[in-house]
């Protein structure tokens, strides 16, 4: 017998059972309408497990709804701060121009007065005097070094003649030219002695030996400057020779 199910309680009721034999209910239907069937309560496991399932597809949805629902609220807040932010920038922009315009257009020009300055005037500079000495030449040298140059060696005599003690070195230079051009200085003759640094008295005299890279068979100027300046203190000019001979000119 093919059985249909009661709408109120869902129990199996006959096909052609006005009333539910169950309930007491009406079978006719107001409208079409599913109706669950009640699960008989021989077989609890399967209304277990069908609660269960529920229960498990319920917490899904539910997380899904919240996860949604948080990643809504955090792109409206994204959106929110990039139109404050885009907002601002424009305002900022707007302010500058007009802080241009009124710079422009509102202020008067600034004259700036030109500001003198006054005339510095340098007192001109006085070198210290070369105390008074004498030089004399006592004999040249013409020798060529273990370089190959060819060296001119001055030997000349220096008395001071100062009243008080001086020394050569601090006071005077003596310098070689030939053709206008200085010419270079180098080691002296060790067997020489050399007072460049020893301290001569009054009317002491002392040997000063310098030497210098000349050309041989050209003339050559000598001659004693302050050490401060560019006053000849004592020249003399001389002719060396190739075969090692130094003439004086007259």
């Amino acid at each position: 017998m093919k059985m249909q199910y009661c709408m109120h309680c869902g129990m199996p009721v006959p096909r052609r059972a006005k009333i539910c034999p169950e309930c007491g209910n009406t079978m006719k239907q107001s409208a079409p309408q599913t109706i669950v069937p009640r699960f008989s309560p021989e077989k609890p496991g399967a209304a277990g497990r069908t609660h269960r399932g529920t229960q498990s597809v319920n917490k899904s949805a539910l997380v899904v709804s919240t996860v949604a629902v948080v990643v809504a609220v955090a792109a409206i807040s994204v959106f929110m701060t990039v139109a404050d932010n885009l907002k601002d920038a424009r305002s900022r922009h707007q302010e500058n121009r007009t802080e241009q315009q009124r710079g422009t257009a509102g202020h008067p020009e600034i004259s700036i007065p030109e500001i003198s300055i006054p005339e510095i005037s340098v007192p001109d500079l006085h070198l210290p005097e070369p105390p008074a000495a004498e030089f004399a030449a006592e004999s040249y040298e013409v020798k060529t070094n273990p370089a190959g140059d060819t060296v001119l060696y001055v030997n000349l005599s220096y008395t001071n003649k100062a009243e008080e003690q001086k020394r050569f070195l601090t006071n005077f230079r003596i310098s070689v030219q030939q053709e206008g051009e200085l010419c270079r200085q180098t080691v002296g003759n060790p067997e020489k002695g050399n007072g460049l640094m020893s301290p001569v008295q009054p009317e002491e005299t002392a040997l000063i030996s310098e030497a210098f890279i000349i050309q041989a068979e050209k003339e050559a100027t000598v001659s004693v400057n302050a050490l401060f300046g560019k006053e000849v203190i004592w020249e003399e000019t001389v002719f060396p020779q190739a075969d090692g001979a130094v003439s004086v000119a007259e």
